[in-house]
């Protein structure tokens, strides 16, 4: 019987300050995935992040990138996910395709959905049927459990426990080891800072410290 080597997809990074190293790592645990290169942001002077070479800046975007390049945002977000969904507006008007990269130690429902430019990184759980948007980071060891909705280009960080049926909107970040009570509502923008225990819904835009 035949043997055939699959070549892995070849994955442009979009961001090359302190995220990136991570999303290298996970690139890397993902067998039909490799890290093609990275863009940095214009004014930059780096050249290489863990050995894998700055190919160009942002404004060179459209010249770095070929037919439908694979594309992962690798900035990452605390005050404000602005700068992410801007670098994800341009690349998919551009062509990019953004692929769910999920670490294989991470364990996701098939009862579950997560959409395009989503990193699932190590260790992370997703439930049955939770729901996932864009561009969103579920970063090392969190937990969303079942019947939770996440918005488009959240941040839910390391540790971080999202209980049943929590709504997060598009945009919100939830800290390290935060605990969302089941059912609860997190309004557009919110930031819920590292180890809050939230109990109530939350409004657009708002602080939780």
């Amino acid at each position: 019987m035949p043997f055939y080597v699959i070549d892995p997809i070849q994955v442009l990074l979009i961001g090359a300050g302190g995220h990136c190293k991570s999303c290298i790592n996970l690139v890397d645990s993902i067998l039909e995935y490799e890290v093609q290169g990275i863009i940095d942001r214009a004014g930059s002077s780096a050249k290489e992040v863990l050995g894998h070479k700055v190919l160009g800046t942002d404004d060179e975007m459209e010249s770095l990138f070929g037919d439908s390049p694979s594309v992962m945002i690798s900035v990452g977000q605390i005050k404000t996910p602005q700068t992410r969904i801007k670098l994800f507006e341009i690349a998919n008007s551009l062509g990019a395709v953004f692929p769910v990269l999920k670490s294989p130690t991470s364990c996701v429902s098939d009862h579950s959905s997560i959409s395009s430019g989503t990193a699932v990184f190590h260790q992370v759980i997703v439930n049955a049927s939770v729901r996932i948007g864009e561009n969103c980071i579920l970063n090392n060891k969190a937990l969303i459990e079942h019947d939770a909705i996440i918005g488009s280009h959240c941040h839910i960080s390391t540790g971080a426990l999202i209980n049943g049926g929590v709504l997060i909107e598009d945009g919100c970040f939830v800290g390290s080891g935060a605990v969302l009570h089941e059912g609860i509502k997190v309004g557009e923008n919110a930031v819920i800072s590292a180890g809050q225990i939230v109990r109530k819904d939350v409004p657009n835009n708002t602080i939780v410290k």
